[in-house]
């Protein structure tokens, strides 16, 4: 799968990190690489000849024990920071090459930003050519060096004289590079999904397509499937190569090159990430925080940005929804191509012309649209993400709280975030048992909208109980109106042993049962006296207030008696003021489905059979219709289910 032979052991144990090297052009980090390896990163003709990189190289260092470490070189010329870029996603260290003849440089000192922008904290400096200065010379650029690194994460860093060309120094450099490795190896994260930004790709024939990279998180076997970001193409992987030899799996840190026999070599280009399926997504509109150079040139609205993401490399418009100041921004960035980006990720942010860095941005989420002085809660959420990038607990909660706090699977916080599905959900799973989420089936939300929304349900139900304290059944409109149209959406979808845990349980119709409820007996007793009533006037019932008067009740207790009656099944109310008896309704209903089984509707006929009339007739039929017994079809009606329920 490779392009060249690797020489390395086959025993070789690969350390998941890899180490690049940086600096000045013509500083000697080819022939460096190639003193320590044995193997010379420039593969291009074109590289060979002119004796500079101008693309990514690759190598590997083994130790006798069989310890592996992999190389990969970046050129070093002002017009390849893309590519110097490109080489730097998935570093773990880096060897920062200063010539002796030389010393510290224009292209030194970016490189070295940019290696601490990205956030490569770990490495060691390596001054080379050291056969070609006194020993003055080199204590000058030893100095030099001290203070390039002086207030950064490298100070204290190893400072090494090597000279390629005799040898002098490559012991002690190896062993510094085991030391420096062995620091800086990446940890498998059970929560990350499997993600490598494409560095190269090329074809081989018989095999197919061959995409290489650094693995940046996760796992993949042999006869997985990938899919590549942003086009959402999809691929099983036939093999997996580490360091050029046959793995099965690939993992974090370490540098891998995968076989693709389903997309083409285009698919693979420089940019895209490859993925697995369901932990990756894509976008244009990119909400990002921005921390600022201290000598960056001012960055202003709608301005032309350079985003530098993994190995892609993106043009872009920079936008403001409010006035900023300092060197801590919240921005819109507008990509003019599609880009995959996972919260938290590192991107340098450049100056297309004349080049500069602005500073590393930090990848916040998608947007749906660009925001503006109005958006100020939106733009609050955002930098509420932004605040909290590196902390996993609270950014999953923020993302809980989208949408009215909806409830949200496992699948789609995991699609968000980047991380497999399995790992979030135990990630969940253990915040529900220190009480931060709350499961709501398959499905979860934040403790505190689960909580604000169980105690509103709880306050609509007890006082609907006060009010009506006769009745079963609660209307869902109230629900409705309490929590508006995304709080009662949130409700609507949690699972029936969710409601049930506040008290209420869902039937067909528009109401709910409220469990638990124990009906006064006075309301009780009213209610056997007004069925009494109601059973006596068949299906020619008299007006209300007829009723109330022959029950002897008052008006308010006939009205808390009627809504038990209703509610209990004992008696039915097909429109307002009409109250049958539930078995006289029943026994309409037999009639009915008697007709359509046999010669079809005849309403004339139910009307003399019941010796009622058609005023109320018509409201039966149609609370038939509602129930399911019969449809409606123009002029007709049909049989739907002859079984169906009356309540």
């Amino acid at each position: 799968m490779t392009e060249a032979k690797s020489e390395a052991s086959p025993n070789a144990q690969p350390v998941p990190v890899v180490i690049g090297t940086a600096g000045h052009i013509d500083h000697g980090k080819s022939a460096l690489v190639e003193a320590l390896c044995g193997t010379h990163p420039d593969r291009w003709q074109e590289e060979q000849e002119r004796g500079i990189t101008i693309d990514l190289g690759y190598a590997q260092l083994t130790y006798p024990d069989g310890l592996e470490i992999g190389f990969v070189d970046v050129p070093g010329h002002e017009k390849l920071v893309r590519k110097m870029v490109a080489g730097a996603t998935g570093m773990g260290a880096a060897m920062l090459v200063v010539a002796s003849d030389d010393g510290v440089m224009t292209q030194t000192r970016e490189h070295f930003e940019v290696l601490t922008l990205l956030g490569v904290d770990r490495g060691l400096v390596v001054i080379t050519k050291a056969d070609l200065a006194d020993e003055e010379t080199m204590m000058m650029v030893e100095e030099e060096v001290l203070e390039l690194l002086e207030g950064s994460s490298w100070e204290g860093a190893v400072v090494l004289p090597v000279s390629s060309h005799t040898g002098a120094g490559l012991s002690e450099l190896r062993e510094a590079m085991r030391t420096l490795a062995l620091d800086a190896r990446t940890d498998a994260d059970p929560l990350l999904a499997f993600r490598m930004p494409v560095q190269r790709s090329f074809a081989i024939q018989g095999a197919g397509t061959v995409a290489t990279g650094v693995c940046a998180s996760g796992t993949l076997q042999e006869g997985q499937e990938v899919v590549a970001m942003p086009s959402g193409k999809t691929s099983r992987v036939r093999r997996v190569q580490v360091h050029g030899r046959g793995a099965g799996v690939a993992a974090s840190g370490l540098r891998t090159a995968l076989n693709l026999p389903d997309l083409a070599k285009d698919d693979c280009a420089r940019g895209v990430v490859l993925a697995a399926p369901g932990s990756a997504t894509s976008g244009k509109l990119l909400r990002m925080s921005v921390s600022l150079l201290p000598k960056a040139p001012p960055l202003k609205h709608d301005s032309e940005v350079q985003v530098l993401a993994g190995t892609a490399a993106v043009e872009a418009r920079i936008y403001f929804s409010a006035d900023q100041t300092g060197t801590e921004m919240f921005v819109d960035v507008e990509a003019e191509e599609e880009i995959c980006l996972v919260p938290g990720q590192r991107c340098l942010l450049r100056r297309p012309s004349p080049a500069t860095n602005f500073g590393v941005a930090r990848f916040l989420g998608y947007g749906r649209f660009r925001l503006r002085k109005r958006d100020a809660e939106e733009r609050k959420r955002w930098q509420q993400i932004a605040a909290v990038i590196d902390d996993r607990e609270a950014l999953v909660l923020l993302l809980l709280a989208v949408e009215d706090g909806l409830p949200k699977k496992a699948a789609e916080l995991a699609l968000a975030l980047g991380w497999t599905v399995k790992g979030t959900t135990a990630f969940l799973d253990q915040m529900v048992k220190n009480k931060a989420v709350q499961s709501v089936g398959a499905a979860y939300v934040a403790a505190g909208s689960a909580q604000a929304m169980m105690g509103e349900v709880l306050g609509v139900v007890d006082n609907f109980r006060s009010k009506f304290p006769g009745r079963l059944l609660i209307p869902i409109q109230r629900f409705r109106d309490r929590l508006g149209k995304q709080g009662w959406k949130m409700l609507d979808k949690l699972p029936l042993e969710q409601l049930e845990t506040m008290g209420v349980r869902k039937r067909r119709g528009t109401s709910w049962e409220m469990l638990g409820v124990e009906i006064p007996a006075e309301i009780s007793a009213a209610g056997d006296a007004l069925l009494a009533v109601v059973e006596l006037g068949g299906l020619i019932p008299p007006d209300w207030p007829e009723v109330i008067a022959a029950s002897g009740l008052s008006a308010q207790m006939a009205e808390d008696a009627r809504g038990f009656l209703v509610d209990s099944g004992k008696a039915v109310q097909p429109i307002e003021g009409l109250l049958f008896s539930y078995a006289h309704v029943d026994r309409f209903r037999q009639a009915v489905v008697g007709q359509l089984q046999a010669n079809g509707m005849d309403i004339p006929a139910l009307r003399d059979q019941f010796q009622t009339s058609r005023k109320f007739v018509m409201p039966l039929l149609e609370y038939l219709d509602d129930c399911g017994v019969t449809e409606r079809r123009g002029p007709n009606r049909l049989l739907r289910d002859s079984a169906a329920s009356l309540l």
